[in-house]
């Protein structure tokens, strides 16, 4: 029996590796985005162009049949969500929660939500962070990504949906959206090889746990495929790595200087952010295969490849 998935946001940066991943391993798959389709036709895809928080928007069509549900869809990033938490509660939230009461009443779907391992957990305590570490997140959009997970506990008491959320780190790889200042190693990667100064917030010193998107969309699939798991786990590398890493590692690889223009440190960057994915690694059986230095050499030379 064929698998039938719905994957939310599949035009970002995720849902476009997701996607193509699931059909891979023989499933049928609905997928739904604010974007036109960024897939080739194939006879296993449908492609529904929806706002899950529109009110006007249906959204029991799009569960009709679902086994698994691979929520993604997300409209913020950290450095604009607490310029309009009211909005950013809006849209991601009820959009969330409207996705969930859509959910056909005794199907009970596993569904795998695509949280945050680098904003719900906060200021560390301890590093790296096991999933028991206390939820403190400093921006909008880490305490909507922990509202959220809230709320699959809350859906799940009831029988609904078979929930898991993945707290993922700070993803990276070939076609990331570099027109927001989100992902720096997508940006930082395009400014170096266009000769223009890369701008850093801070002093480069922060910290991050960075995953490879290949290694992401393993742990979603995986996620998918497992029962039995915990309802959350950090999906990262175990392994820290700053702004000024990523410059280094950039500067390996081109054979000119790289520029740097500083700007003051935003409140809502945490110093250090990793995290420890012993139980991703336990319960699915997934840890991170490419490394940072890897990953950045593909991000970079993809972009060149483009530009040539």
């Amino acid at each position: 029996m064929t698998v039938r998935a719905l994957v939310t946001g599949a035009s970002g940066f995720l849902g476009r590796a997701l996607v193509p991943a699931l059909l891979a391993v023989g499933e049928s798959v609905v997928a739904t985005g604010r974007k036109t389709c960024p897939f080739a036709p194939h006879p296993r895809l449908i492609w529904r162009q929806a706002d899950l928080a529109d009110p006007a928007a249906p959204l029991a069509g799009l569960l009709r049949g679902v086994d698994t549900i691979y929520h993604l869809s997300w409209s913020t990033i950290p450095a604009d969500s607490n310029i309009a938490p009211s909005e950013d509660a809006r849209i991601n939230i009820v959009g969330s929660l409207r996705l969930l009461e859509s959910v056909e009443r005794g199907t009970s779907p596993r569904f795998i939500f695509a949280s945050s391992g680098g904003t719900v957990y906060g200021r560390l305590v301890k590093a790296p962070a096991p999933e028991e570490h206390p939820l403190r997140p400093l921006s909008a959009y880490g305490v909507s990504k922990r509202s959220v997970e809230t709320y699959l506990d809350l859906f799940a008491s009831f029988g609904a949906i078979r929930p898991v959320s993945l707290r993922i780190g700070n993803l990276f790889g070939p076609g990331q959206e570099t027109a927001r200042l989100f992902g720096a190693v997508a940006h930082f990667s395009k400014r170096a090889l266009a000769g223009v100064p890369i701008h850093m917030f801070g002093d480069g010193a922060v910290v991050r746990d960075y995953v490879y998107i290949d290694d992401a969309v393993e742990a979603l699939v995986r996620a998918g495929h497992t029962e039995g798991i915990s309802v959350a786990l950090n999906i990262g590398s175990g392994k820290g790595h700053s702004l000024n890493d990523i410059v280094a590692v950039l500067q390996q690889h081109l054979a000119k200087q790289i520029m740097v223009e500083r700007e003051p440190g935003r409140p809502f960057d945490v110093p250090v952010s990793v995290l420890d994915s012993a139980k991703a690694r336990h319960e699915l059986g997934w840890s991170a295969r490419v490394s940072f230095e890897e990953g950045v050499a593909r991000t970079l030379a993809s972009m060149a490849d483009a530009v040539t």
